[in-house]
């Protein structure tokens, strides 16, 4: 640099040094007091991050316990093996249910069992009184019908037991009937 070109004085140059000077101290002042008054208008945050280290504190002790969770440790064997033991409860649960069922299935059809065989006993008993009843009353037919015809061959001739049998059979005195056997006896003979 050349001084004789320079214009300006070293008093000016001073000058000038100190204006600088005193504007960069003023600006610093300035960002100084406006640090500050941000810093009043700035709100509190402490409830907020009380709140939020609350919450950490809560997340950290559920992340260990899921942590020390026996899920967590499990490898897919040991999961395997788990749903494998699980799954043999379980049925055995359903086993017993269904034996139990079972019994309870054969008490009842046995129980059935026993009402029908009643029943068919019932019935049975019913058909053979009804054919008890039946064939007596065949026997008592067939006895009704030949027993009277005996007992009157077996009586006295002189009570003359057939012959009243024979009117009252056909709803006749006694001389009426005679003489209607003895017409049909006539009429058969000569049909011969």
């Amino acid at each position: 640099m050349d001084t004789n070109t320079d214009s300006s004085s070293p008093a000016t140059d001073l000058a000038q040094a100190f204006e600088a000077l005193r504007g960069e101290v003023s600006l610093t002042r300035r960002a100084v007091e406006g640090l500050t008054a941000a810093r009043e208008r700035i709100p509190d945050y402490s409830p907020t991050l009380a709140k939020l280290g609350k919450q950490i504190e809560i997340t950290i002790a559920q992340t260990e316990a899921i942590r020390q969770a026996p899920a967590i440790t499990l490898t897919r064997d040991g999961i395997a093996k788990r749903m494998i033991e699980a799954s043999v409860l379980v049925r055995a649960e359903d086993a017993r249910l269904l034996n139990e069922t079972r019994d309870v299935l054969s008490r009842s059809i046995g129980k059935i069992d026993t009402i029908v065989e009643r029943g068919q006993a019932a019935d049975r008993q019913w058909r053979d009184k009804l054919c008890s009843a039946a064939g007596g009353v065949i026997a008592g037919i067939l006895l009704w019908s030949v027993l009277p015809g005996t007992i009157a061959r077996s009586l006295p001739a002189s009570w003359h037991v057939p012959e009243w049998m024979a009117a009252r059979t056909m709803g006749m005195t006694r001389h009426e009937a005679g003489r209607a056997l003895l017409r049909s006896d006539l009429a058969v003979e000569k049909s011969r």
